[in-house]
């Protein structure tokens, strides 16, 4: 690689990382901000979803979640430009647009919707998971480790709030898992960044978000 394309690689990393840190601290605002407004007992069981059913708090997730939604299509361009492969390119665009689906299918109005919500979530969730995997897979760094143990930890802590009310820790185990996964994210754009792929034209990193 030369150094003029190592300058462009590093370029490119840095407008990604920072393309990545301001919509997810966005993101983690807005949550936040919800959890401000109702931190009843019913937010912890139902979790993030609930606050996209909550009167008061619909529209802030919906800026959340589009914010995050942009930031993930915009990072998912630098990892395909970067030489990531076609899956984690893919799965990172899934997991924004899933954030819509979510949305779209209110859980509280009736049997076909909350199912289809659960099932959205469940594979939102193996996405970001096997995108952590494949994360490790590539490299065992300490920092790649402890962002795939805190996110798989909210997965086990999420998951076993499941199947019972009396484990109210849906929310918190969401919101770690979601850390995780975004961490996840920051270490894969310096591993790539470390691969030396030449990044090409199609991702201009001179892009803000407005």
């Amino acid at each position: 690689m030369t150094i003029e394309h190592l300058a462009q690689s590093e370029h490119a990393a840095r407008s990604a990382r920072r393309v990545l840190a301001l919509t997810q601290l966005s993101f983690f605002l807005a949550l936040v901000w919800c959890i401000t407004i109702d931190h009843s007992a019913i937010a912890e069981t139902d979790g993030i979803s609930f606050y996209g059913v909550y009167h008061r708090t619909i529209l802030i997730l919906l800026v959340g979640y589009s914010i995050a939604a942009l930031g993930l299509w915009r990072v998912s361009s630098y990892y395909a430009d970067a030489g990531a492969p076609a899956p984690m390119v893919g799965g990172t665009r899934a997991v924004g647009l899933g954030l819509f689906a979510l949305l779209a299918t209110p859980y509280n109005q009736g049997t076909f919707l909350n199912w289809t919500h659960m099932i959205a979530g469940v594979v939102m969730a193996l996405v970001q998971l096997a995108i952590a995997i494949a994360l490790v897979a590539r490299q065992r760094t300490a920092l790649a480790l402890v962002a795939f143990a805190v996110q798989f930890g909210g997965g086990l802590l999420a998951a076993a709030s499941l199947p019972s009310w009396h484990f109210p820790y849906l929310l918190l185990g969401e919101m770690i898992y979601e850390v995780g996964f975004g961490i996840i994210l920051f270490v894969w754009i310096g591993s790539l960044a470390r691969a030396g792929e030449p990044i090409r034209a199609s991702y201009d990193s001179e892009r803000t978000i407005e």
